[in-house]
């Protein structure tokens, strides 16, 4: 009967050591292959493209407009001071909202391009075939 009481005795200090230690890091080979299965999973698994947002849409529109409006009145206007510059600015930010635009309509252009009127032109053209207007 000792023997029986040692037992039990025994196997109550293995759960308690058991609740009260920490888990047992995972073995290297379990490692590898959770990490090996993630990657597969990642690249089998392909997130939809979600729809674009219609008030980014119209954000970009009234900015768009507002940013030609002051472009415009820039070029008009015969004595501003730091004309040049502001007017650089304008079409620098100008030329970035096309760009976003573009890539939220969906338009084909070249990212890398460099910056001119010719590429502002077709991507306003571009724009104004799929309904945007500014």
């Amino acid at each position: 009967m000792a023997w029986l009481a040692s037992v039990v005795l025994f196997l109550m200090l293995c759960v308690l050591l058991s609740l009260l230690l920490p888990s047992p890091p995972p073995s290297r080979w379990r490692r590898g292959l959770q990490r090996r299965t993630a990657g597969l999973a990642a690249r089998l698994h392909r997130h939809p493209v979600p729809d674009p947002d219609p008030f980014a849409t119209l954000w970009l529109q009234t900015r768009l407009g507002h940013l030609s409006t002051k472009i415009r009145r820039i070029e008009s206007t015969p004595h501003v001071y730091a004309r040049a510059h502001r007017l650089m600015a304008l079409e620098a930010a100008y030329d970035d909202l096309l760009d976003e635009a573009c890539r939220l309509a969906g338009c084909p252009g070249e990212a890398e391009q460099k910056r001119s009127e010719e590429k502002r032109w077709q991507e306003e053209q571009e724009l104004a075939a799929r309904g945007w207007s500014w």
